[in-house]
């Protein structure tokens, strides 16, 4: 190893520190500090081979951190039973989030719609037409905003514009109360009606 190339490993080792240093004692630039390495890193480096070991230990350091933040409240802080470290602006992506604070009971929205005597209940993919592929607002349950009786009017005038088909719709609310404790309790109550 020459002088060169030890000046460069002592030069990495110092902005390693440096970095660990304002990630650990500046939790409000945190988040931004953690994106310092990939830029120095791809900035100076002259060859493909470097810059793709950089690149793979921010990627290796990344997953840490994003792994680390997403079990830091439930499982890590129980088990080393103090409050850990948290990365200040950094949240886990949708999924986790979805799954955050689950409730025991749990509620949403069907449509029904009635042509002569007979009721069928409408598939929310009918009513909003989305795309399966990518993000599924179905299952985020999106049809709940029209849960408010306030909402009747604009929701019904926008059903028998999309589904013509209908002579009326039904909008039930469907909740079940407990469902660790009861899942098969379900109850169900006609929020309103669309015809005359």
């Amino acid at each position: 190893m020459d002088r060169k190339q030890v000046g460069r490993v002592v030069l990495v080792a110092a902005s390693v520190c440096v970095w660990v240093y304002l990630v650990f004692c500046y939790p409000t630039i945190r988040l931004f500090t953690l994106l310092l390495p990939p830029v120095i890193a791809l900035h100076w480096s002259k060859t493909i081979r470097w810059r793709n070991v950089f690149i793979s230990i921010f990627t290796l350091l990344w997953l840490f951190v994003f792994h680390y933040e997403s079990t830091r409240y439930f499982y890590l802080t129980p088990f080393a039973q103090r409050e850990m470290l948290k990365f200040k602006f950094l949240f886990p992506p949708a999924g986790w989030i979805m799954f955050f604070n689950v409730d025991d009971s749990y509620s949403y929205v069907e449509v029904y719609g009635k042509k002569g005597e007979a009721l069928q209940p409408i598939d929310p993919h009918d009513i909003l037409r989305t795309r399966t592929i990518g993000f599924d607002n179905i299952h985020r349950n999106v049809l709940s905003t029209v849960y408010s009786r306030e909402l009747a009017g604009p929701f019904c005038r926008f059903l028998k514009r999309r589904l013509p088909y209908y002579d009326d719709f039904v909008v039930v609310a469907v909740e079940y109360p407990s469902v660790s404790r009861e899942p098969d309790r379900r109850l169900q109550q006609a929020l309103y009606r669309c015809g005359p």
